[in-house]
């Protein structure tokens, strides 16, 4: 078949063709748009909803818990209670705990002349004068309270022997000790 017609008529044909196409595409994009524009309304519509019944359940809750908030408060009071008996528990000082440590590294055949005990002891070097039989028993004190976890830095600070003691320990040993901080807890 011969195509007979005029340059321009065809011209013409083929721009209807383009202009058909093109406004078919337009049509598709229209309705792509439409689309959109629905299911983002849709969208916004149903979160609005979403948060409206949200709020009527948060407000219901709210009230629900109101009755209970001077549980919530003694509670929390209660806690702090807890809290300060804990930490005053934890700064607690064991004399006990510092006596029976002393009487574990003395050696048998000794005493104390005497002890005093305070809070101030407990990091600080203090004297302590131990009566005993004789004075042999002095390295073995010293053994005792170095090995002991409990004292530190112990140093001798004289040997006394009063021969007309009647007590059975006529040696006084005085010595220097720094009770540890943590033994008292």
């Amino acid at each position: 078949m011969i195509n007979l017609l005029p340059d321009e008529t065809k011209q013409e044909i083929r721009a209807a063709r383009t202009n058909i196409t093109l406004i078919n595409y337009m049509i598709f994009l229209g309705l792509a748009l439409v689309f959109l524009v629905l299911a983002c309304s849709t969208t916004y519509l149903l979160l609005l909803n979403s948060e409206e019944t949200n709020e009527k359940n948060a407000a219901a809750n709210q009230s629900k818990i109101t009755p209970y908030s001077s549980v919530e408060t003694q509670a929390n009071a209660l806690t702090n209670s807890l809290l300060t008996a804990k930490n005053v528990l934890n700064q607690q000082v064991s004399y006990s705990n510092v006596i029976m440590g002393i009487a574990a590294v003395l050696p048998s055949g000794t005493v104390l002349n005497s002890l005093s005990l305070n809070s101030s002891t407990f990091g600080t070097p203090m004297t302590i004068q131990v009566h005993t039989s004789s004075a042999d028993n002095e390295p073995k004190l010293k053994e005792n309270f170095q090995k002991s976890p409990l004292f530190s830095n112990y140093s001798l600070q004289s040997i006394e022997n009063n021969p007309s003691d009647s007590s059975g320990h006529p040696v006084t040993i005085s010595i220097r000790i720094t009770i540890n901080k943590g033994v008292a807890q």
